[in-house]
């Protein structure tokens, strides 16, 4: 805000300085012009000094500052002060500030100038682009001063969401990154590991998008509740997808509808919209495939690809640090802890999540911490341990955690337990009358209520990975499993269970005696031959199933097998012929229907210039036989009439739809068969300059993305390191906790 770039000192032995400038002063814009007296402006080197106090309501007095006039006088002679700035979070009086100018008149310094607490607030309340980067500011006023009615009752459905996490939010370097793209692109895609924090940045920023820009803050799941909210007349608005591509696995009607709709995603950001994802990383490794990066070079760029789990040594002390002063452990473990508390930090499986349970006596009471190794293991075995605190959990707490399971991890609040839930309780000991001050005593550690943006509470999971350890410690007890099973609905059975399939992310897994079960309530009847069929059952099928469970299911569904084959042009983006497929792959698919499904596939690869039969699971549906034989087909149909095959996809569409949709089958297609034939001269050289020709017609296109970016950040000033102060960070961890 003064506009200079400090140079910073080592808080240990800074000489009087904790930041200095050398040369001519310029103000960072005309509003700030008039911060900095003109004497200062004109000085050379100019010294900068701050003193905080934890008791924030105080006042400075000069014997705190007597100390640092030797200093002054030293570094004037030397020719590095002729100017000095106290800065500091306390109240100063009149009376101080005048004797200090006149101190240091004294010892050779003639300008000088004071900044104290009051006058740190007021640019704080000024400035929401300092907001942005400390967000932690949001907790500590009246959201009133700063946001309109209109989006206060917004404000307030976020911070439920962020609730204690802004009071330990570290602003890190990958923060500031995120915080950057939004401002410059108007998109930021937080990638990392469960517990890294991507769901607390994205509400951080949609906190400041509110605040900064005024946008209007909508939390969506899909990209066609992004479009359908999105009001071009209202073009400072924001979506924040949480998990956009899958929860804890990759979930592909998701994606393939981001792939779908990601030109209009693409539009409304050039309008003004800006959008926050969050995924998993491991997720978007499944999903990546499946999106037009090619013609969305910014789903490419670095700057707006963010991996939340890049964090410094220093920030990971600093979320360390702040999770332990803000938790409930005793002073005397937190002093026991002191000296392996700086290697935790450095650990390489450190998380902000682990660091906010290491904070809870109630994640760490049944652990025996003592020592580094314990300590160690905690944050770098996490499932492990927090496996071992819900098994000690009394039947009253399952019972609460099992509800909010069975709800899909959105439990209406106030709660009105249904038939279902009900029945669970009972198998599972519970007593409906102490559940729900079960789930009041577990807020804050397992459980968390979240508000709607409309209003309406729910209870959820405090973090996912505490979901995953509960589903995790319900799969160790088959008659656990039974009772869960039992309590889900079918819809919520085929979303959170798993029957042995071999995606990452924990679920409740179902041992095989209970196969039939599970059978019994996933009938193939009634599941709509659509592309989007409403049903979870064709996801499960493909991704949570065994070939043994598999097979059983074929057995119980044999009559209606034949519906499998209702599917339409374009088979990529239809369910059964993936199903099949994985049918196909387990053994359990009848030879008769693989033989129709062969022949139809073929049909369609030639007739719509279609790729898809080449994705697994479809592929595994074809002998090495018909394989070959439909490989010499699309040579002998397809490439040979290569242009015009790529004209006749583009045809039919409407005159608004974009290049990128009317081209992306055939590119698509192009890009598939020169992965096939990349071996083959003729062919690739071919597909080669088709590729080019379609990514021409793409950028000749009337869509264009909004160049007119303002690429200007406080970020860059923001980031420079500061250099190690040799201080433990650790000293007072355990003040204030007796």
């Amino acid at each position: 805000m003064l506009g200079q770039t400090f140079h910073t000192f080592a808080d240990s032995n800074d000489g009087g300085r904790d930041g200095a400038f050398f040369g001519a002063w310029k103000s960072i814009s005309e509003a700030d012009s008039n911060l900095i007296p003109a004497a200062i402006s004109d000085s050379r080197a100019t010294v900068a000094q701050c003193k905080f106090s934890v008791k924030a309501q105080g006042t400075l007095t000069p014997s705190t500052l007597e100390s640092e006039l030797a200093k002054v006088k030293r570094l004037n002679v030397a020719g590095l002060c002729d100017s000095y700035i106290l800065v500091t979070n306390l109240r100063v009086s009149g009376k101080t500030e005048s004797w200090l100018l006149a101190a240091l008149k004294k010892v050779g310094v003639d300008h000088g100038l004071v900044l104290d607490g009051e006058w740190i607030a007021q640019q704080i309340s000024r400035r929401a682009d300092l907001r942005r980067y400390v967000p932690r500011v949001y907790g500590l006023g009246d959201l009133g001063q700063i946001l309109d009615d209109r989006r206060l009752q917004q404000a307030s459905a976020l911070m439920s969401r962020l609730g204690e996490d802004l009071a330990t939010f570290v602003p890190t370097a990958v923060y500031k990154r995120a915080a950057d793209a939004i401002a410059s692109h108007g998109f930021v895609l937080l990638l990392g590991a469960p517990a890294v924090g991507k769901s607390t940045i994205a509400a951080t920023l949609s906190m400041a998008a509110l605040d900064e820009w005024g946008a209007g803050v909508r939390r969506v799941d899909s990209a066609a509740e992004l479009l359908a909210a999105w009001n071009p007349e209202e073009p400072d608005q924001l979506f924040w997808v949480d998990d956009a591509f899958g929860a804890i696995r990759h979930d592909e009607r998701l994606t393939d509808e981001w792939a779908r709709r990601m030109d209009q995603v693409m539009t409304a950001i050039s309008n003004g919209a800006k959008v926050i994802l969050t995924s998993r990383d491991y997720i978007y490794r499944s999903a990546r495939p499946h999106l037009k990066e090619y013609a969305y070079p910014l789903l490419r760029e670095q700057a707006v690809v963010v991996d939340v789990a890049r964090l410094t040594t220093d920030e990971k002390e600093q979320i360390l640090y702040n999770h332990l002063k803000a938790g409930d452990q005793p002073a005397s473990v937190l002093r026991s802890w002191k000296p392996y508390l700086a290697e935790v930090a450095s650990s390489s499986r450190f998380q902000p999540e682990v660091a906010r349970r290491l904070g809870l006596r109630a994640f760490t009471d049944s652990a025996s911490l003592h020592g580094g190794n314990r300590l160690r293991r905690f944050v770098e075995n996490p499932i492990d341990f927090l496996r071992d605190v819900l098994n000690q959990l009394d039947s009253n707490s399952v019972g609460a955690m099992a509800c909010v399971y069975m709800a899909g991890d959105k439990l209406e609040a106030p709660v009105v337990f249904t038939a279902r839930e009900s029945d669970a309780l009972d198998l599972l000991g519970a007593e409906k009358n102490k559940v729900i001050p079960a789930m009041q005593a577990h807020k804050g550690t397992f459980l968390a209520v979240s508000i709607d943006p409309d209003g309406s509470s729910y209870w959820a999971f405090r973090h996912p990975t505490i979901r995953e350890a509960f589903a995790a410690h319900i799969a160790d007890d088959p008659n656990l499993v039974r009772i869960l099973l039992h309590g889900l609905t079918d819809e919520e059975l085929h979303r959170q269970i798993d029957c042995g399939g071999s995606q990452e992310g924990t679920m409740v897994r179902i041992p095989p005696s209970l196969f039939s079960e599970v059978v019994a309530r996933s009938p193939l009847a009634g599941v709509e031959p659509t592309s989007s069929p409403g049903s979870w059952l064709p996801f499960f099928l493909q991704y949570r199933c065994s070939d043994d469970f598999l097979k059983v299911w074929s057995r119980a569904n044999d009559s209606h097998l034949e519906d499998l084959l209702l599917f339409g042009s374009y088979m990529g983006v239809y369910w059964q012929p993936k199903v099949l497929g994985r049918l196909a792959e387990a053994g359990a698919l009848p030879e008769a229907i693989r033989a129709k499904a062969v022949s139809k596939i073929a049909t369609m690869a030639i007739d719509d210039f279609d790729s898809d039969w080449l994705e697994a699971p479809i592929v595994s549906l074809f002998s090495d036989e018909e394989r070959e034989a439909l490989i010499e087909r699309v040579e002998q149909e397809s490439l040979s009439a290569l242009n015009e095959e790529i004209d006749r996809s583009t045809e039919g569409y409407e005159d608004d739809i974009s290049a990128h949709n009317r081209y992306y089958r055939a590119r698509q297609t192009v890009d598939a068969y020169l992965r096939l034939f990349s071996e083959d001269g003729r062919w690739r050289v071919e597909l080669e300059a088709a590729q080019e020709s379609i990514d021409r017609s793409i950028e000749e296109s009337d869509w264009e993305p909004d160049q007119d970016i303002d690429r200007e950040s406080l970020s860059g000033r923001l980031e420079a390191e500061l250099p190690p102060s040799g201080r433990d960070p650790f000293d007072d961890v355990d003040a204030g906790h007796d």
